[in-house]
């Protein structure tokens, strides 16, 4: 077919002919070409259309990439080889932060100013001129097109306030703006010279291509700590690259200070593997240089949302996650300038919470007083509990329990039902304020046996008084007296509930009284009245008998 190939030769002609124009122009435009470039390694099938096509702004015509590296056949690129685009002519189109972790309630704004202010969710999608705010106790965590991920902690402000990609090439420009509180960043290594990943607070500006660091803006004052990598730091005229371990605070003129050396992670090995109920206590050794330590608490190896985040002055503090299962502990150190060094993280496996409380009575193998016995336990000062009462016979399987209550206030519970003498268990439990019920604690096993006599009394006269006493009872108990002229109590001369264990009746009418008294509990049970007794007062033979000082005679009545 000789006219195809004579049409082929004259395509192939006039293309050469092309490039050899598109070379004499590119070398008049490469001078002002950007001068970073990204590069890209050619594959099998690429040419220079598609290249263009797919990478560089429409504006630019795909003769100036050829021109630019001086290609002479745009239909033939060797796989391999290396293309290179100037970063100033590359596609861009905007991209959105992700926020991918989230615990409490932080707010988000698509304008910036809040006046749209909106519950942030995890799945939410922000572009440039979006903004997140967090309360004290709140954290989230955002991911940005390239994979880099941004925590927010408590108390803090974020701004997005440019979010964009090049295209396909995996270069993102991320530009970020802290008026308040702390964030930490994990940002991929660099894929180009497009790539940039800055953080502004009201002090300096952080600038990172693949690294791991912290910025934070409070009491006035900036700083940046770098864990990886290092972060070109900048503010007031001054500037200082600042290297992994090392961190930097604004001085009094805005100017970063020169790089000074994080402190050391603290030693965690002696915290420990588990911990049965919280709150607890968590201790480790001083941190030479230290001024204080900062523990955050996660549900998550990577710290993604945090359960705890405190600053504490000394290398001790209480530990009070409401959650359950493994929670990972990092603890590090504040110096002097407010710089935090390097972390040390731990694993500590926490039982189901709410925890049960610790019984008191009856305890193992005690007793208890019948019919009604009455439990006691510990309470929380933390948290807002209330409180589950089982109680079982003594195999204690508690499937049918014959005792069994719940969103019990208080830190002891009466029976409300008579109980036989015998042998019996019982439990206690606790549930939280979200109605989240935790586990029972070990059974306990205690013999109730039949209710006991009350008290007997003495009377002694003095002065016309009749002063009568009996024995103290247990510590918080109260005692409720009465006096009568029936043996039946059908009638009342005196009935009263007293704290002291003992009563002065003054005046008394000659001749038989009859008293009684029992124990009162602090939840008002009261127990059996003690045994009657008898005492006759102003009689000639009791006179004779003790002399003039106006004895009285008492009897037990049976």
């Amino acid at each position: 077919m000789p006219g195809f190939d004579r049409r082929s030769a004259s395509r192939h002609a006039w293309l050469r002919a092309l490039a050899a124009f598109t070379l004499l122009l590119g070398a008049c435009l490469s001078a002002t070409a950007h001068a970073q470039e990204w590069r890209y390694r050619v594959r099998p099938g690429d040419t220079v259309w598609d290249l263009a096509r797919k990478y560089v702004r429409p504006d630019i015509p795909w003769e100036r990439l050829q021109a630019h590296n001086t290609v002479e056949d745009p239909l033939r690129l060797v796989p391999g080889s290396v293309m290179a685009f100037p970063v100033g002519w590359l596609r861009q189109q905007p991209a959105q932060a992700h926020v991918v972790a989230i615990s409490g309630q932080p707010q988000a704004s698509r304008t910036g100013g809040f006046d749209d202010a909106f519950a942030a969710t995890e799945g939410l999608r922000l572009g440039a001129g979006g903004a997140l705010r967090t309360q004290p106790d709140d954290s989230l965590t955002v991911e940005f097109a390239d994979g880099s991920r941004l925590q927010l902690h408590g108390d803090s402000q974020l701004h997005f306030d440019r979010l964009s990609a090049y295209g396909d090439t995996g270069m993102v420009d991320t530009r970020l703006r802290l008026p308040r509180g702390r964030a930490s960043s994990k940002v991929q290594r660099s894929r180009g010279p497009g790539s940039r990943y800055t953080i502004e607070t009201p002090g300096m500006m952080s600038s990172v291509r693949g690294t791991e660091f912290r910025v934070a803006a409070d009491s006035g004052r900036s700083r940046s700590e770098v864990v990886e990598g290092r972060v070109h730091v900048s503010g007031g005229g001054g500037s200082v690259l600042v290297p992994a371990g090392r961190g930097t605070v604004d001085d009094a003129n805005g100017r970063p200070i020169a790089p000074i050396p994080l402190l050391p992670a603290p030693d965690v090995s002696a915290l420990p593997d588990a911990i049965d109920r919280m709150p607890a206590s968590l201790q480790w050794p001083a941190v030479p240089g230290a001024e204080g330590y900062r523990l955050q608490a996660s549900a998550h190896e990577d710290f993604r949302t945090l359960l705890q985040d405190a600053v504490v002055p000394t290398p001790r503090t209480e530990f009070g996650v409401r959650t359950e299962g493994t929670i990972f502990v990092r603890i590090r150190a504040i110096d002097t300038h407010g710089l935090e060094g390097f972390d040390a993280t731990a694993r500590i496996v926490v039982a189901a919470q709410p925890a049960p409380p610790f019984a008191i009575a009856p305890a193992e193998g005690g007793d208890a007083t019948g019919p009604r016995p009455r439990f006691r336990w510990t309470g929380s000062d933390d948290l807002p509990l209330r409180y589950r009462v089982q109680v079982d016979g003594a195999q204690g399987d508690f499937s049918s329990p014959l005792v069994s209550r719940d969103d019990l206030r208080r830190t002891e519970l009466r029976v409300g039902e008579d109980l036989p003498p015998g042998e019996y268990t019982w439990r206690v439990g606790a549930t939280d304020a979200d109605g989240k019920h935790g586990p029972w604690g070990d059974p306990i096993r205690f013999t109730l046996h039949p209710p006991g006599e009350g008290p007997g009394v003495d009377a002694a006269s003095a002065d016309g008084v009749l002063q009568v006493r009996w024995r103290k009872g247990d510590e918080g108990q109260r005692y409720h007296f009465q006096l009568s002229r029936k043996a039946d109590f059908a009638a009342l001369e005196v009935d009263r509930t007293l704290d002291d264990h003992g009563i002065d009746l003054p005046g008394l009418r000659a001749g038989t009284w009859y008293m009684r008294v029992r124990a009162v509990d602090s939840d008002g049970y009261e127990h059996p009245f003690g045994p009657v007794q008898m005492v006759k007062t102003g009689c000639l033979p009791c006179r004779i008998f003790a002399g003039a000082g106006g004895a009285i005679l008492i009897l037990l009545v049976l």
